[in-house]
């Protein structure tokens, strides 16, 4: 269990974190600042160019203008997005590719975000936890989608890093196999989803993850517990392609064996 904390995203709707002491960052436009790293101006400019195909998450990553940070004091993830702050860290250990790749993971958190899409305390813990896992589900959907074009665009790395590391392999194989029998952007997207929920891995880290960050903020806001439902709607606002278009979205029950 200790290795897989150690490869976890983090929670998109998380509390507020403090900015540690081995941070350097970049705010927009990014690439106004010819002093930052290196790196970090690569691995944004790569993903801006990778998203340039896709309008309508372009316009939202420019809409939010999200901080972007690269830190050396991670441990439990290679990246978060920090809402209160506005703020997207990166693991500064990371390879490029795999650091765009959660890089685009944030950017869509930080797009839901924006849609007001994030579960509440009004629910009870376990609609807390399956809002949580659908953010994730559709987060990865969008490094998929979003790594496959730039694939056909020459731009490899991206997707290279998500078939190579043990967190996306599986939903990376599952998108590639329906893509390549059926040629619908749409379908892999739906089956890159329910992948999402095949893990148990995945499924029990973000489990104890949302539940310890409903708890804290319930504890910070002293909030009486409540026992709301998934809005109705939840899953028609959450799951939508980088381009904007709707793709169907179950929690895990669209059958992997066929």
């Amino acid at each position: 269990m200790k290795r897989a904390l150690s490869i976890v995203i983090g929670l998109s709707c998380a509390l507020p974190v403090m900015a540690g002491s081995l941070e350097t960052c970049l705010v927009a436009p990014y690439d106004a600042d010819a002093d930052a790293p290196r790196l970090l101006l690569e691995v944004v400019q790569e993903v801006e160019k990778a998203v340039a195909a896709f309008p309508t998450f372009r316009d939202a990553w420019a809409g939010v203008g999200s901080e972007i940070c690269l830190s050396g004091d991670l441990h439990a993830e290679r990246g978060y997005f920090d809402p209160a702050n506005n703020r997207i860290v990166l693991d500064s250990a990371l390879p490029l590719g795999l650091m765009g790749a959660v890089l685009l993971h944030e950017l869509r958190h930080a797009e839901q975000y924006q849609r007001s899409i994030c579960p509440s305390i009004e629910m009870d813990m376990a609609a807390y936890a399956r809002g949580t896992f659908a953010l994730e589900a559709d987060a990865n959907v969008t490094s998929v989608v979003v790594a496959w074009h730039a694939r056909t665009e020459g731009q490899v790395a991206f997707w290279q890093a998500l078939q190579a590391w043990e967190m996306s392999a599986d939903i990376a194989d599952r998108f590639e196999e329906v893509m390549e029998r059926t040629d619908d952007i749409s379908l892999a997207a739906a089956a890159a989803f329910d992948q999402w929920y095949a893990s148990d891995v995945r499924r029990e880290l973000y489990y104890i993850a949302s539940c310890s960050a409903f708890l804290d903020e319930q504890d910070r806001t002293h909030a009486l517990s409540r026992y709301g439902e998934i809005p109705e709607d939840y899953f028609a606002r959450l799951c939508r392609l980088p381009d904007g278009r709707a793709y169907d979205c179950v929690e895990g029950v669209l059958g992997r064996a066929k």
